[in-house]
């Protein structure tokens, strides 16, 4: 005997014809990339699929579902040699360590913002979760992270809050600006004229912090110097040493240089030393974010020291746990940083004591969290 005859399973097809559109259009709704479809078009798959009672194919699930033990990295950066920057490489050693640690592999992508679409990574899904680190005001970044967190995996963006609306997101940041303020707060110690400070012509969200911050102290004086922000072309040695060469030539010697990061604060250096203008004496140099090039500066590089590496392990730790519980511990964690003066911006010491006195040193408040909702 024949029983009877069973329903026939609703497709991806038979959702896609009711909805006036294609399949793969269908897939990409279902499958949490609505941000790769205009909204009408997700409203009219959504409607189609309930009215027509179309459930995913549990065997195609459990693929999707799978873990691939491998977590993203997605750096948006117009330069392809973002990897020589001391700071990325340092946080991301520390984001490949703690991976590795709880078994899991690292997939790297540098691209440009207009090429997202393009990587391979993100439109194959090939990762559990993503970290990204993004450049652009914070327009484009929001755009850029809501495309991201429109794959539907979870996703930790790094040095950023631009994301703060996403959901099955956290940020994890830096106090750049306090460390900036430490930074301002230690050049007003003595009267300035004139103050310039060197930073990338691309936007960095925590450039604009550092930024800001050295911009309040500054304006908050009786009598505010002078404060010039140049936009270098790239942040390494020969741009820099262009911007800043021009700007001497154009407006003379400012009191004080304020790098927006230690390379730029180094190349500053060189050019100073170049024309034999005293440091401290004639122009005092800061720097930020105190890696290992800051060390090889003469006179000693006062700088503010960043924890890249430990930076990299908290937003690996964060995903990870992500990936294990369903849910992010806290939305959003700032990590302290330490302020510390050396030679290049003190000008009350003088050389011959410069090994019997110790930098004076700052830390910033300690990391504060936010927790999810």
């Amino acid at each position: 005997m024949v029983g009877p005859a069973q329903p026939r399973r609703t497709t991806l097809r038979d959702v896609a014809e009711a909805a006036g559109t294609t399949t793969m259009t269908v897939s990409n709704v279902i499958n949490g990339r609505s941000s790769q479809v205009s909204a009408e078009t997700a409203r009219r798959v959504i409607a189609a699929s309930d009215r027509l009672g179309y459930r995913p194919h549990a065997a195609a699930r459990h693929l999707r579902a799978a873990k691939r033990m491998a977590v993203g990295v997605v750096i948006v950066d117009p330069s392809p040699y973002y990897l020589s920057d001391p700071f990325t490489a340092a946080m991301l050693a520390g984001l490949n360590e703690t991976l590795g640690r709880h078994g899991y592999s690292l997939i790297l992508q540098g691209v440009q913002a207009r090429d997202l679409g393009t990587v391979p990574m993100l439109r194959h899904i090939e990762s559990d979760g993503l970290c990204v680190v993004a450049s652009g005001s914070a327009k484009e970044r929001r755009k850029i992270l809501s495309r991201i967190a429109g794959l539907g995996q979870p996703v930790v963006v790094v040095q950023d809050e631009a994301a703060a609306d996403l959901d099955d997101s956290c940020a994890i940041l830096l106090d750049d600006s306090g460390g900036a303020r430490a930074v301002a707060a230690h050049l007003c110690e003595r009267h300035l004229r004139s103050v310039v400070m060197l930073v990338p012509a691309v936007e960095w969200p925590a450039m604009v912090r550092r930024e800001e911050a050295v911009r309040r102290v500054l304006s908050s004086l009786p009598e505010p110097p002078a404060f010039t922000v140049l936009r270098c072309a790239a942040e390494g040695f020969e741009a820099t040493q262009h911007e800043l060469a021009g700007q001497i030539d154009r407006s003379g010697l400012p009191d004080a240089i304020v790098g927006g990061n230690d390379r730029m604060a180094l190349a500053a250096l060189k050019l100073l030393a170049h024309r034999n203008i005293d440091v401290p004496g004639r122009v005092r140099v800061t720097g930020f974010n105190g890696l290992e090039n800051h060390l090889y500066a003469d006179p000693a590089l006062t700088t503010v020291v960043s924890p890249a590496f430990r930076l990299g392990e908290e937003a690996a730790s964060a995903l990870v746990a992500r990936l294990k519980t369903g849910t992010f511990e806290w939305r959003r964690k700032v990590l302290p940083v330490q302020f510390v003066a050396n030679r290049s911006s003190q000008i009350d010491a003088d050389r011959s004591s410069d090994k019997k006195r110790p930098p004076r040193a700052f830390h910033s408040k300690q990391g504060q969290t936010q927790q999810g909702e």
